[in-house]
């Protein structure tokens, strides 16, 4: 009984303890601060004193309450949930409108991760198409059709597809029926058969030497390459090194082929030979490696499209395909597997 009243007593002492070493500890809080807050008048004339400053005058002001994790998680919550009206229309690449496309579209409407809500739609005779009355924070929106091809997607830019922002720091994004979106899809024409060289690679000599490629086994349908490198010989250290390709065509000629989806060879301007230029002298320019594309006619009325991309570097290859149509005369380049036609 004794020891539990000792127990219970000291328990209520310390309380007491603590109690007053809180309130003396305030009182001499408040005390120093009072001090600060007001400079003393000096006793003596030979007596000098800081006078006390702007600062320690006056406590600069609390900062605002930051927002609660509660008000933020509700933000990012809403975000997912806004509305959403979107207006498109699809036209091919004449510029005339697709009816009849399909349209998918995707709302990033789910805050936890999980699945966004898809939908779609059909276009009207005008191309046009619309969404409303859903939420989220982006829309994806894909477009599509039977005898069309779709157009990859660019960064930054509506193709045939393309990613619309709703609910982020930018605002939603604006659509309207008088101002709707577009998405272009290119409109596959008339198919002839073509000879296809597909995505090959090829070793090429530093030096110079010649490397011929084979469009079609007859005719003496050709483009040689050559190139000129001096990797091997840069100074150790130094990154950038003098490298020169030339491309050319011994019966015929080439030209820039500049839009992926251009499949009608022009009937005029074709040079014999084009050529990448690496000096080391074009600074931030310099690249170890090339791309390019061109429409190819023969002295015998054919023609041709390729593409190669040149690896300057290391194993030092070319990667080349080709396109080929046998028939004399037709500018027509472009290729269905179905039609292709095999090289003898």
């Amino acid at each position: 009984m004794r020891t539990r009243r000792n127990i219970l007593l000291f328990t209520v002492l310390l309380v007491i303890g603590l109690v007053v070493f809180w309130w003396v500890t305030l009182k001499k809080s408040d005390d120093l601060s009072s001090k600060v807050a007001t400079p003393s008048v000096p006793h003596a004339k030979n007596e000098t004193q800081t006078p006390a400053t702007a600062n320690q005058a006056t406590p600069p002001p609390k900062p605002p309450p930051s927002t609660t994790f509660e008000a933020q998680e509700r933000a990012f919550i809403t975000a997912f949930k806004t509305p959403i009206a979107f207006y498109g229309r699809v036209i091919d690449q004449h510029g005339e409108p697709v009816p009849e496309a399909d349209v998918k579209l995707s709302a990033n409407d789910n805050a936890f991760g999980g699945q966004p809500s898809e939908y779609t739609r059909k276009t009207d005779a005008s191309g046009m198409f619309s969404i409303t009355g859903i939420g989220g924070l982006t829309l994806a929106v894909e477009v599509f059709k039977p005898g069309y091809s779709v157009i990859p997607p660019v960064y930054g830019k509506t193709t045939s597809s393309g990613l619309f922002e709703y609910g982020l720091s930018r605002g939603p994004y604006q659509s309207s029926k008088s101002a709707p979106t577009i998405f272009t899809l290119y409109k596959i024409g008339a198919v002839e058969p073509l000879v296809k060289v597909g995505e090959k690679n090829f070793r090429i000599a530093r030096d110079g030497a010649p490397l011929s490629i084979a469009l079609y086994q007859q005719g003496g349908h050709q483009v040689v390459l050559r190139c000129w490198n001096q990797e091997l010989q840069r100074p150790t250290g130094q990154r950038q090194y003098d490298w020169r390709l030339e491309v050319s065509v011994p019966n015929g000629g080439l030209v820039a082929r500049k839009d992926a989806f251009d499949f009608e060879a022009p009937d005029a301007s074709y040079l014999p030979s084009d050529s990448v230029e690496m000096p080391t002298s074009l600074g931030n320019q310099w690249r170890s490696f090339a791309e390019r594309s061109y429409f190819i006619h023969f002295d015998d009325g054919t023609f041709a499209r390729g593409n190669l991309r040149m690896r300057a570097a290391g194993d030092h290859f070319v990667v080349w395909e080709s396109f080929f149509n046998p028939k004399p005369g037709s500018r027509n380049l472009e290729f269905d597997p179905a039609k292709a036609v095999k090289s003898p």
